[in-house]
């Protein structure tokens, strides 16, 4: 388990150096594509505008774009390169060991000098945090072209619309968090009632839980990469959709059966609906730590096996 500084950045800008043209691709990849999808939101937004524009114009009413708030609406824009990233995410988890998809590459991998946690860390770094990063990256600098587009063609009279801020909002699930803050049981004092707290620690604990299911699922590629080198992405889906499959059939004929019993057991030991809501957090808090206790296992078994890699191996010829 010996981790030497100098030797694991050696490896590290060996791996860049070697493999320089691969993460250049993934960059460019990652920021066109991110671009790509706010560029379209907004040509959405604008041809909005110009439709109804046109429309009414024969009436002599065309509208002014300060008069539309909706064109700083970016939610689903945002949601769209939420789902990209996460697609990424995956291919960037499912190519961390690309080095070992054929045997020269495998020769080269296992008698550098470095030690396998030197070489399993600066992989994982590069690709699961530095992946992240990317992501990052790509949506401010779509953001600040989505910004420049708006504020040429629409001007600041309602705003310019955040696709970074829209991220955060729909990860930390606060389009609801606000509608709570707005209901009428909030008092003139700007007090949240005790109902109203409950029901947002219930909406953080379904975010917590939402978000670690993601990095499990990503995990989960980065594992299905330890196991297989070549076209372990596609095999990693298909066995996560066959998993689910399986799973949702197996919890649908569990409530089918159990759901009768659970009403009544709920009625019979007199739960309120602060109970209910509690029960749900709890088991949202409990769901998202599972989840992470199943990515960091998955990691370790993946460092499992990458120390057992051979140059040759039946499984990954």
């Amino acid at each position: 388990m010996n981790f030497d500084k100098n030797r694991f950045a050696n490896f590290a800008k060996y791996d860049l150096t070697i493999n320089k043209a691969f993460f250049r691709n993934m960059a460019l990849v990652t920021i066109a594509g991110t671009i790509g999808i706010a560029m379209l939101g907004f040509i959405t937004r604008y041809n909005i505008y110009h439709d109804v524009a046109t429309d009414l114009s024969e009436w002599n009413t065309a509208p002014a774009p300060g008069e539309f708030t909706h064109y700083t609406w970016n939610y689903l824009s945002t949601f769209y390169v939420l789902c990209f990233f996460l697609l990424m995410m995956d291919i960037f988890a499912g190519c961390w060991a690309h080095n070992l998809r054929n045997k020269q590459g495998r020769i080269i991998e296992l008698t550098l000098p470095a030690t396998n946690l030197e070489k399993f860390t600066w992989h994982a770094l590069l690709m699961l945090v530095g992946g992240f990063v990317l992501c990052i990256l790509s949506l401010l600098i779509a953001d600040g072209l989505n910004a420049l587009l708006t504020l040429m063609m629409f001007g600041t009279e309602n705003g310019i619309g955040s696709l970074t801020l829209s991220a955060g909002q729909i990860l930390t699930l606060n389009m609801p968090t606000n509608d709570l803050l707005s209901l009428p049981s909030v008092s003139s004092e700007g007090e949240v009632s005790e109902e109203d707290i409950q029901a947002l620690n219930m909406l953080r604990a379904s975010s917590f839980a939402m978000i670690s299911a993601f990095i499990c699922k990503i995990v989960t590629f980065f594992f299905g990469n330890a196991l297989k080198y070549k076209y372990n992405i596609i095999l990693t889906y298909i066995a996560l959709q066959i998993l689910s499959t399986v799973g949702s059939i197996c919890f649908f004929i569990f409530t089918a059966a159990t759901t009768g019993d659970a009403i009544d057991a709920i009625a019979d030991s007199d739960m309120d609906n602060n109970d209910v809501i509690n029960l749900l957090t709890g088991l949202s808090v409990a769901g998202g730590v599972l989840s992470l206790l199943v990515a960091a296992g998955l990691i370790w078994w993946s460092y499992r096996r990458y120390t057992k890699a051979q140059i040759s191996a039946p499984f990954n010829k």
